[in-house]
């Protein structure tokens, strides 16, 4: 959807918030406990649900993500040398107006094109998009025009109204004292203020100056809310420099121009970059591309294509059955895969198949927004797609022992691994005997919407419904993370506090095979590589 046309239709400003961080010291002691029970379960078999549709979209094939680096890292059709602006003509608006309602003709909403442009034509503007060191630059709503020469200046009143994204594709929509309102309630107040025309007047830039401070301070203090104090002021002199530097440029004519639709392909460069987050050892990596085979497995109720990573044990042999070893937030996870495979050759742990579970290379899978998403937000569903779709499918392409497989998350995917581990008896496929729960954020800002109460402090029922735990636990955290968090814990446990309370409520439910351990010297994720290996090797010791 043009950029433009969503502005008119909507008439908000929308700003996606960031999600989890916070904090609180505590003392967790280690409890030991069995992680490998001794008895050995029959041959598990599962059932694959996968659709029609799912099957026909699975593929497969070597590994491509160093490609999609590359694609990324290319250099930006925006140069990152000053101010760049991308200029319209009003030909060029009403050719984009008609170009996206040829494609979208439902959202004229029973006007014509011709009706809508006359409509917005003031709202045409010689800028239509501007950009400052390489980056996409944010007005705050009074951005400069053409011909301006640093005298007198009238601008269009901004809005005190703005629509917050809250990070799970959900908006809310406040007033400049952070004051919430409905969709009705804000429509209502849309439709009051932009019923006149109100302008702003200044004598001079010099005057406009302070003004615009205080519109940019206004604006960060909203949706920066959950930042610490020194971070918002960092944030609003970033902010004010690139905002003085840009009107600068244009009441001096100092800057470069655009080609029309630069701004457009900026953007997609944006949305397709994401593959550049993943943290990649290149040469680990390359050292054991020739034994991973990435898939691409659509899920048809999450809507997702996953990207999944299988990497093969040193002496793979396919007549053979092997545990899986399963790692959610494959942009990160997937780079362990080198760390583990070489415990394996150098006979420190038995041959498993390492799975890492990421997302498209469309997705930003460092984004919380995502990780909110399938980690809680869509949690079941996401449980559904590993337990009834992935590890059913891969079972069909290997040998899969499901008794003595492992399932990890961590942070919010920790949260969801507990999740995983006490709704698994809600199913008949059983893939996983194991689990690792690593520094699960309980407390979580992104978790905590979609808990329904405190149903994670209770094992989501599952002691309700059954008598004993059949699964190997393994709990783990960082000794140093929970002043990293401080400030978003409020009355809620710290992450060690919540392991601490999770492991005493295992101990009162008689769950023998769950044990914690926190790694010294590490805040909440320098201990994942060391601990993946080291529970490696106690699940899987060498033979």
């Amino acid at each position: 959807m043009k950029r433009f046309i969503a502005f008119l239709l909507s008439l908000t400003l929308v700003y996606s918030a960031v999600s989890c961080s916070g904090n609180s010291s505590s003392t967790l002691k280690n409890i030991s406990g069995t992680a490998v029970t001794d008895e050995v379960p029959a041959k598990i078999k599962l059932e694959n649900h996968m659709t029609e549709k799912e099957r026909s979209r699975v593929s497969s094939g070597e590994l491509t993500v160093f490609e999609h680096m590359q694609d990324s890292q290319k250099k930006s059709s925006v140069p990152d040398d000053g101010v760049y602006l991308e200029l319209w003509s009003e030909e060029d608006w009403i050719a984009d107006i008609k170009e996206y309602f040829k494609d979208h003709p439902e959202e004229l909403e029973g006007t014509t094109i011709e009706e809508f442009i006359e409509k917005n034509r003031s709202g045409f503007n010689e800028i239509h998009d501007i950009f400052i060191n390489g980056r996409c630059f944010n007005g705050h709503r009074v951005e400069p025009f053409l011909g301006y020469d640093g005298g007198e200046l009238r601008l269009r009143e901004p809005s005190p109204y703005f629509c917050c994204s809250d990070g799970n594709g959900g908006y809310y929509y406040v007033d400049e004292d952070n004051n919430r309102f409905s969709e009705e309630e804000i429509q209502e107040k849309y439709d009051s203020f932009y019923a006149e025309e109100r302008y702003l007047t200044f004598a001079d830039f010099e005057e406009f100056k302070s003004y615009l401070k205080k519109q940019i301070e206004r604006v960060v203090r909203i949706f920066a809310s959950d930042m610490d104090e020194e971070t918002i002021r960092e944030r609003i002199e970033y902010e004010y420099n690139d905002n003085i530097a840009v009107w600068e440029a244009v009441i001096a004519g100092n800057y470069k121009t655009l080609p029309v639709g630069t701004a457009e392909k900026f953007y997609e460069e944006i949305e397709s970059s994401s593959a550049a987050t993943w943290e990649i050892d290149r040469r680990k990596v390359e050292e054991i591309a020739p034994y991973v085979k990435e898939y691409n497995i659509y899920d048809e109720q999450l809507d997702t294509n996953f990207v999944v990573h299988v990497t093969l044990p040193p002496d793979f042999d396919p007549q053979k059955t092997y545990p899986a070893y399963v790692l959610t937030d494959g942009v990160w996870r997937f780079n362990n895969s080198a760390d583990l495979r070489k415990a394996m050759e150098e006979g420190k742990a038995s041959e498993v198949i390492i799975v890492s579970i990421g997302y498209d290379y469309s997705i930003d899978g460092t984004n919380d927004e995502y990780r909110i998403k399938y980690f809680c937000d869509r949690c079941e569903d996401f449980l559904t797609f590993i337990t009834d779709d992935l590890m059913p499918y891969l079972g069909e392409e290997y040998s899969i022992d499901y008794s003595s497989s492992t399932l990890f998350g961590h942070s919010l995917g920790g949260t969801f691994a507990h999740y995983a581990v006490f709704n698994s008896d809600k199913y008949e496929n059983q893939p996983f005997r194991n689990y690792i729960i690593g520094s699960p954020a309980f407390w979580s800002p992104g978790f905590l919407p979609y808990t329904k109460g405190d149903e994670f402090r209770h094992e989501y029922g599952y002691f309700d419904r059954n008598d004993s735990l059949d699964k190997n636990l393994f709990i783990c955290g960082g000794a140093d993370e929970d002043p990293v968090y401080q400030e978003y814990y409020g009355e809620n446990d710290s992450t060690l506090e919540g392991i601490q309370h999770l492991m005493d409520r295992l101990k009162e439910y008689g769950v023998t095979t769950a044990e914690s351990k926190i790694y010294p010297n590490s805040e909440h994720y320098q201990f994942i590589p060391e601990m993946l290996v080291e529970v490696l090797e106690k699940y899987y010791p060498p033979q």
